[in-house]
């Protein structure tokens, strides 16, 4: 048996019932604002009292860490970390663009990982030591640079709440015409670096949530999860940025975002 074999098939098996809670409700999930003036839905909570649920029958000496219903930090050598529907905002508004994501850390590193579409049932999914997979073939960042009509993500507004100075970096865009876009999802972001959809998804931090199974999945695809001053992502740690990219990208911007 291939290392966390287990914990990953389990993983995937939740992943599947996750998104059909998430398909069930898309279109008529109720949505309330929270706190910080994001979305959160019935969906969210469902899918949240699953993982939990669902990780105390199987793993019962484990711990669960997610956006919802447990989310204060926690010593256990096993913890999963969860983001029910990450792309809360776009589901509450009947867009298909969000995903489960769910990884297990060792000692807060990620160690198994999957993240799933369900509206067009992508499964991607990778663990330690191994490639990075979806729905079973093996997948890989581009070696894409920042020509031309190139498309990267970016959350721009985030970025400019959290203080960050995007406008070297709009500039350059602009001057190179490399394409802008937007999909509220970080961990949907990263997924189109892994698979060699974009070169470049540039985030704030986040949360664990929005880090944990992305950081996995994009470096076992040959890509990197970097912060703003280069150092390697980590679930838990003190980033300002998230930027997951093939390498390459991350080289040519990094001297505008700093």
């Amino acid at each position: 048996m291939k290392r966390y074999e287990r914990e990953l098939n389990f993983a995937k098996d939740l992943a599947l019932k996750a998104g059909k809670i998430i398909l069930k409700n898309f279109t008529h999930s109720t949505a309330t604002i929270k706190y910080n003036y994001s979305p959160v839905t019935e969906t969210d909570v469902a899918v949240s009292k699953l993982v939990i649920s669902e990780v105390k029958k199987n793993f019962p000496a484990h711990q669960v860490f997610d956006e919802e219903m447990q989310n204060v930090d926690s010593d256990s050598e096993y913890l999963w970390v969860c983001d029910p529907v990450d792309g809360t905002m776009p589901y509450s508004r009947g867009i298909p663009t969000s995903v489960f994501s769910l990884a297990l850390c060792k000692n807060k590193e990620p160690v198994a990982a999957v993240a799933y579409d369900p509206y067009i049932k992508r499964l991607f999914y990778t663990t330690d030591g191994d490639a990075s997979y979806l729905n079973g073939k093996p997948i890989h960042v581009s070696n894409k640079t920042l020509t031309p009509g190139e498309i990267i993500y970016m959350e721009s507004y985030w970025l400019r709440q959290n203080n960050v100075n995007i406008n070297n970096f709009f500039d350059y865009c602009i001057k190179k015409n490399i394409l802008i876009s937007l999909v509220e999802s970080i961990v949907y972001a990263s997924m189109l670096v892994a698979n060699g959809s974009i070169p470049l998804n540039i985030s704030t931090a986040a949360s664990p949530w929005d880090r944990a199974a992305a950081i996995l999945i994009v470096k076992n695809a040959g890509g990197v999860c970097l912060d703003e001053k280069s150092r390697q992502m980590t679930v838990f740690g003190n980033h300002k940025l998230f930027i997951s990219s093939n390498g390459v990208a991350h080289n040519e911007i990094m001297d505008l975002l700093i």
